[in-house]
């Protein structure tokens, strides 16, 4: 159903978002059966991000979108060093049609994506640049469910202190907490916001000491971009997970999460490749990320599972409005990727 449902909201994305349309150079080609997609992982797939990846093509896979086979090999644990030279060995296989990366890799594919005009790379996450050609850039609208969990937060708070745990600054990570921030203010401008960073992307230990500290200041809701549940166990307070559903590891204490949900971006990009091996046509990359939020089906927040018995019907009926607010396009949450500060 969810690939369904994105494929539904992807009809007309490159009109909607005034992306160019590719031009044939001959006679269209025979439909592929198969596309080979390598994927290149910054973590491994116990990191929530690089499981939000993983589970979404699974569910691609499943679907066999243009009744496609796909066929996916990934490395986990790439570091930036490490990348320019795994996605050339990759392309230099010749088998691989989709150079698909989760993270900041835009220096490596700009200085690799002309060699192999036929391979279609990506790359997402904070700290990117557009290159154009063969090269997409794909950023998460993640500030919009971060909003909605922002207002449960600021409505559910008894300290009025409410932390985050974040990973490193970057425009992503900034635009996640900022929209955090921004939802607890729209409910109660009274609360004191409270960020600590852990400058890493996983770092259970550090994530547990930057629980602590906040739950020392007084959160009593803390949204863990880097999570630490046990250490929101400890101190009990209530917690948010991030990028999958993450309440199955602490359900007395995981309200809900915000979800990325790859599956249109992975329905984009295979247009894309499909539209350049039928058509022949050259690939033209928007020199800009191209946004994948809750109106197309990029993010949203899991079921609360047992807090949907704590939770007032009050503080649910005020989320389900304004997700509705911000599907109909009534509520405008714009990316904001200033760094974010504490009260």
């Amino acid at each position: 159903m969810i690939v369904k449902a994105c494929r539904k909201r992807l009809a007309g994305l490159a009109v909607a978002l005034g992306l160019p349309l590719l031009a044939a150079t001959g006679a269209a080609a025979d439909p592929p059966k198969v596309v080979h997609i390598a994927g290149v992982l910054y973590d491994g797939v116990e990191s929530a991000w690089e499981k939000s990846f993983v589970d979404s093509f699974n569910r691609v896979k499943a679907a066999h979108p243009h009744g496609l086979e796909i066929a996916l090999d990934y490395t986990e644990h790439v570091s930036y060093d490490q990348a320019e030279q795994l996605i050339r060995d990759y392309a230099d296989t010749g088998k691989y049609d989709v150079i698909f990366t989760d993270s900041s890799y835009a220096d490596a594919i700009e200085k690799i994506h002309g060699d192999y005009p036929n391979i279609l790379f990506v790359f997402s996450g904070s700290g990117n640049h557009a290159v154009g050609g063969n090269g997409y850039w794909i950023t998460m609208h993640q500030n919009e469910s971060a909003y909605l969990m922002g207002m449960i937060a600021g409505l559910m708070t008894k300290s009025n202190v409410i932390g985050v745990v974040g990973s490193f600054p970057g425009d992503e990570t900034n635009n996640e907490i900022n929209g955090f921030f921004d939802g607890i203010h729209a409910v109660n401008p009274a609360a004191k916001r409270k960020l600590a960073y852990i400058q890493s992307w996983f770092d259970p230990q550090k994530s547990a000491s930057a629980t602590q500290a906040l739950a020392s200041a007084g959160a009593d809701y803390i949204l863990e971009l880097a999570p630490a549940f046990e250490a929101c166990q400890a101190a009990k307070v209530a917690c948010f997970g991030n990028y999958v559903d993450l309440n199955a590891l602490a359900p007395d204490v995981v309200v809900t999460s915000s979800l990325a949900t790859w599956d249109p971006v992975i329905d984009y990009i295979l247009d894309q490749w499909l539209s350049h091996v039928t058509t022949h046509a050259a690939y033209d990359a928007p020199r800009e990320p191209v946004r994948f939020g809750m109106t197309l089906g990029g993010t949203d927040i899991a079921p609360y599972h047992g807090w949907d018995s704590k939770l007032p019907e009050t503080v649910k009926a005020l989320v389900v409005d304004a997700k509705a607010k911000i599907l109909s396009g009534e509520l405008k949450l714009s990316p904001n990727e200033t760094n974010p500060v504490s009260d």
